[in-house]
């Protein structure tokens, strides 16, 4: 991995981790398993981003109340916000726009049922510019 990317990725993944400490009690081992359709995802269209929750006996955590923030691993962009609705239980799910192709880090946050905060990242390393080659 190039120097450059490896300090985007960690710079990325250090901001998530001073989100943790600032808010309060987090949560303790919480399992997420992502899905981001379509599989790659394609600039100027919509990416549908699920992101499944479960608890230590792998059971799913409900009525979370998430964020979803879409962050290029580079400096200087804005990042794409959605709130995360739950479709299935312990399963939630929001649809944004990826503005530009590259790799993004995804990151869903925010507080559990119990008041717990929660911070679950994923990385999309192929998002495509679409249309003919």
């Amino acid at each position: 991995m190039a120097p450059e990317a490896l300090s985007r990725r960690l710079s990325a993944a250090v901001c998530a981790c001073c989100c943790i400490a600032a808010c309060g009690r987090s949560a303790g081992n919480v399992a997420a398993t992502w899905n981001v359709e379509p599989s790659p995802a394609v600039v100027g269209s919509t990416a549908v981003v699920r992101v499944s929750l479960r608890n230590e006996q792998q059971q799913p955590l409900r009525g979370a109340r998430l964020q979803l923030e879409a962050h290029m691993t580079h400096p200087g962009m804005a990042p794409v916000t959605a709130a995360m609705i739950e479709r299935d239980a312990g399963t939630y799910e929001a649809r944004v726009e990826l503005t530009m192709a590259g790799a993004w880090v995804i990151v869903a946050a925010g507080e559990l049922a119990d008041g717990a905060r929660v911070t679950k990242n994923t990385e999309v390393d192929a998002v495509g510019r679409g249309g003919p080659p």
